[in-house]
């Protein structure tokens, strides 16, 4: 009896040469489209044969790639999002125009004078155009929205800065004035005191008093879901953690938090914030000033953009009034340590726990005191505590957990690897944390992942782009430049 021809294996190895053909008929399809152009430009009747060949070459390739593309996301296990929907049927679009058009064109070209000519260019710009798109949904499953944009914005922002300090030198320079290294603070500023180094909680509250100055003055162009310029302001995590040497919100330093000298600028300049609408008045600004000096602390665990995105996957329970009254008692208990442990809502069942203020900061044998709230407890913020990877081993008996922040610790591999065989856990925040490749690999085998924050981590571009190429359902927050 004969053994059965393994197509699988054959089918998966067409499928994963996909990132090796994609460019191929897009730089083809590309190129015959400007061929084309400069030949209307130079008002030359005829079809070039350069770009017939370019097109027959195209048609030959993208039908490739789209099968090696389809085999790549049925044998790897891809989830069928819209992006991938659009990527998918616009490739083979693709292909059938640059087929139709290699064909037309061939017969054209015999045609002197052919009045189809035009048409057949138009029809090769919309193919270019097809196919250009085709590679912008390939780009976003495997580096994620934004990528380029966000490197964009950023470019820009950066080069106007440059621009803008170079000549407030020059203006100096000019009228005698001496650049100091020295930093006044003006007029009524905050200044940061030995309560903000500690992280004390502060006055101001982040949800009632600040956030709705944020959603106010600043979401349209920077929250939900929105990050002109590469700045989101709904997602606290994100704000509050230095990227390329700047901060928008630097904890307990409001002189160099890029939000505070924005909202700050004369209405005139053309950096001020926000560039339309009311400006803060003098009450927001005092506001959200005092709020970064006593720490920028958010009060929930979860910052208010990722509310919506976290929430809905937590099941939801009314709580009984013993488990209330044992809930209050061990509440009470960590209190005392600074831990605190609290309801997401008026009468749930669903704790969260945030220990990132306590002082001093929470060990690592001091989880194992979270374990009576186990059956509740859904978000967990260990942020900034003294924790290392030998905490894996007492996260992962909080099977209910959906919520796990662990930035600015010492846990890392091992701790990756050991979540990663949680039931529920749907968003980890591993910023500036020594997680590496191995233990962003690990994160794979985490079915419930839909958000991942690994800013200022020991992982790499390419390990970040393994990763999502095997899991492009998951929200891979880099913060990369």
């Amino acid at each position: 009896m004969l053994a059965e021809f393994p197509f699988d294996a054959w089918l998966t190895l067409l499928g994963r040469l996909h990132p090796a053909l994609v460019h191929f008929p897009i730089a083809l399809g590309v190129v015959a489209a400007i061929v084309e152009c400069w030949r209307i430009v130079r008002r030359n009747p005829e079809l070039s044969s350069f770009a017939l060949t370019a097109l027959w070459f195209a048609a030959v390739a993208s039908s490739v790639t789209a099968t090696s593309g389809w085999f790549s996301a049925e044998f790897e296990g891809m989830e069928l999002t819209l992006t991938l929907f659009l990527h998918r049927w616009l490739g083979i679009g693709s292909a059938a125009l640059f087929l139709l058009l290699a064909m037309s064109g061939t017969v054209i070209r015999r045609q002197t004078q052919s009045p189809r000519i035009g048409v057949w260019r138009m029809g090769l710009l919309a193919a270019a155009a097809v196919v250009s798109l085709t590679g912008h949904f390939g780009g976003t499953l495997v580096y994620g929205d934004s990528y380029i944009s966000d490197a964009l914005w950023s470019a820009l922002y950066k080069t106007e800065k440059s621009q803008r300090e170079a000549a407030t030198s020059a203006a100096k320079q000019q009228l005698g004035i001496e650049e100091s290294a020295a930093v006044v603070a003006p007029t009524g500023a905050v200044a940061p005191s030995v309560a903000a180094t500690t992280r004390a909680v502060g006055s101001i509250d982040f949800a009632t008093q600040v956030v709705p100055i944020l959603k106010s003055h600043c979401y349209e162009c920077h929250g939900n879901g929105k990050k002109k310029g590469g700045v989101r302001l709904d997602d606290l995590s994100r704000m509050t953690t230095e990227r390329a040497g700047e901060w928008v919100v630097k904890a307990g330093d409001p002189l160099a938090s890029l939000m505070v000298t924005n909202i700050e600028l004369p209405a005139d300049d053309e950096s001020a914030m926000p560039p339309k609408g009311d400006r803060l008045s003098a009450t927001e600004i005092a506001v959200i000033r005092q709020w970064i000096s006593e720490g920028a602390h958010g009060g929930d665990v979860v910052s208010p953009g990722a509310v919506s995105e976290s929430r809905w996957l937590i099941p939801e329970r009314s709580i009984t009034p013993d488990e209330l009254q044992r809930v209050q008692v061990e509440a009470r208990a960590l209190a005392q340590r600074g831990i605190v442990a609290r309801q997401i809502a008026a009468g749930s069942a669903n704790l969260e726990v945030d220990a990132s203020l306590a002082t001093p900061p929470i060990r690592d044998d001091e989880i194992r005191a979270l374990h009576s709230l186990a059956e509740f407890l859904v978000i967990l913020n260990l942020a900034h505590g003294a924790i290392s990877d030998l905490a894996g081993a007492a996260i992962v008996q909080l099977q209910q957990l959906r919520v796990l922040r662990l930035d600015h610790t010492a846990a890392g591999d091992q701790v990756a690897v050991l979540v990663a065989t949680m039931p529920h856990l749907a968003s980890i925040n591993f910023v500036a944390t020594p997680l590496t490749d191995r233990g962003l690999a690990s994160l794979r085998e985490l079915k419930s992942l839909k958000k991942l924050y690994i800013w200022s981590s020991a992982t790499t571009a390419q390990g970040v782009r393994d990763f999502r190429s095997s899991r492009p359902d998951v929200d891979v927050i880099e913060g990369r430049e």
